[in-house]
């Protein structure tokens, strides 16, 4: 059921922002790419989480959610990535959350480290009337050299126009048995410039997460402890301890 929630059809989808014609257009141009016959990979997944959260973030406001994502990878190294998100709202009704993609370039610079970067726009609803959305635009630069990665983004648009943030995380991989992996992930974020009138509340943030994975072919069953601050999350009509354990599923294809 939580699947559904992506389709537009009977969901209660309200106030669409006219940015979301950058995500359309991607999708569009996907497609085309999709459809050619071209040396390159197509992916995809639908994953659920007993609650979708981002940057520390709880972007459903604790409630189970359904994520499906494709990407296309091309020989070149150009990539493109796009996810629609659903959840359930506090009336177990299925409501369409918002979607984020981005396009990029990565470049092998040696046979274990790799560059890359791109641009990615990030558009989710408020999933409540006491929850604010989540909309800005990241352009980023990254490495990775596995089992570590790392990446900076900057975002001129960070919730307002007029609000410019930079995040940095740093991620990691282990293997400690075939099919098992164990990651982890730290970042940290910082206002690069605020109106006045918003700046109280605006220092740096930081975030966190540790998981376990097991995948059986072509399923993959997680669970993660998460945090991040200073202070706490205010949804639903209260105040929430940003520390969380969430636990899901995926079925890549």
């Amino acid at each position: 059921m939580i699947v559904r929630a992506r389709s537009t059809a009977g969901s209660p989808i309200r106030g669409a922002d006219p940015r979301s014609f950058v995500l359309l257009t991607a999708a569009s141009i996907l497609s085309g790419i999709c459809a050619t016959p071209a040396a390159a990979q197509v992916n995809g997944s639908i994953d659920i989480e007993s609650d979708y959260r981002l940057r520390g973030y709880s972007l459903s406001a604790g409630r189970p959610a359904a994520t499906a994502q494709i990407g296309y990878d091309d020989a070149s190294g150009v990539y493109i990535n796009l996810s629609a998100t659903g959840v359930l709202d506090r009336d177990d009704d299925p409501l369409f959350l918002g979607v984020q993609g981005n396009i990029g370039y990565v470049r092998r610079l040696t046979s274990k480290l790799s560059i890359d970067g791109g641009v990615l726009r990030s558009q989710y609803r408020a999933p409540d009337r006491t929850t604010r959305s989540h909309n800005y635009t990241d352009f980023y630069l990254g490495l990775a050299a596995d089992p570590i990665s790392a990446r900076i983004y900057y975002s001129p648009d960070y919730y307002r126009p007029d609000v410019s943030t930079l995040y940095a995380e740093v991620e990691g991989t282990i293997r400690p048995a075939k099919n098992w992996r164990i990651n982890g992930h730290v970042g940290s974020l910082i206002y690069l410039s605020t109106p006045e009138p918003y700046f109280p509340g605006r220092e740096a943030r930081y975030d966190w997460r540790v998981g376990l994975s097991r995948r059986f072919g072509n399923v993959d069953l997680h669970a993660a402890l998460s945090g991040g601050g200073p202070g706490k999350e205010y949804y639903s009509g209260g105040l929430h301890d940003k520390t969380a354990l969430t636990a899901g599923a995926s079925w890549s294809f």
